[in-house]
């Protein structure tokens, strides 16, 4: 792992905040994802898909689990952050470029209008493109980019995963909570496409991976041994993961 992906994993992983620094073993392990479900997202992200994890409201696990899929990313890629104002300049070489958010939202760090053009048309000169945003289906989200951001269909098509999280159970609104467990995050949706057609469903919770999910079952059965032998460790940073998965896929 280059010094500077390290760097800007470090950046990002809130190693302050328990929630926002968890790493894929620690979403397994609270079944926001099951293993298959993992290893599938990690046998494509290790292959250069570039995602973006959506969620409606905030604090339901989208960053979260834009960040624990970063461990995956091929290792040949250098780590960039998008900034706006400076989304087009991400240097030589190809890159896993990174976007906090795109939204119109005031924070400085996310992108909108010209800046999220810029983003998406990384893909063209093959960029791996990571990335969330505050929408909770295809085509809410597809409304923003393409509708609303005029991003190109064919770019748009250059992101392979669109995965979605939302909260599970709970008590009804306006009632007090009773157990910390009564929610939990889980991944719920996911849409996928290869560049040449629309994205497609490929998840339902309730049934796992469709027929229509891209599957290599030689390398999905490595990815999900690796992390088989991560969950009996007790490393657990997004950092300490890419260093071992780096080791172990060399």
């Amino acid at each position: 792992m280059s010094d500077s992906s390290q760097g800007v994993l470090k950046e990002i992983s809130h190693p302050e905040d328990e929630e926002l620094s968890r790493s894929l073993l620690d979403l397994i392990e609270i079944s926001t994802v099951d293993l298959e479900l993992a290893a599938w997202l990690v046998s494509l992200v290790s292959r250069g898909a570039s995602y973006i994890t959506g969620s409606g409201p905030g604090g339901i696990g989208k960053t979260t689990t834009m960040h624990t899929l970063l461990s995956f990313v091929p290792d040949d890629l250098a780590f960039k952050i998008a900034l706006p104002d400076a989304v087009a300049e991400v240097g030589e070489g190809r890159h896993c470029v990174i976007s906090t958010e795109l939204s119109d939202h005031p924070p400085p760090t996310y992108l909108w209008g010209q800046d999220v053009r810029d983003f998406f048309a990384h893909s063209a000169q093959g960029h791996i493109l990571v990335a969330n945003v505050h929408a909770d289906d295809l085509d809410e989200i597809h409304r923003q980019m393409v509708g609303e951001n005029q991003v190109p269909e064919d770019q748009f098509r250059a992101i392979n995963l669109l995965i979605f999280i939302c909260l599970e159970g709970g008590n009804p609104p306006g009632e007090r909570r009773i157990k910390d467990n009564t929610t939990r995050r889980i991944v719920n949706k996911i849409f996928y496409t290869d560049g040449s057609s629309p994205h497609q469903s490929v998840y339902d919770p309730a049934s796992g991976l469709m027929p229509a999910a891209p599957r290599d079952a030689e390398h999905e059965a490595r990815c999900r041994a690796f992390l088989n032998a991560g969950l009996a460790s007790p490393e657990r940073s997004i950092t300490g993961v890419r260093r071992h998965f780096i080791e172990w896929n060399a």
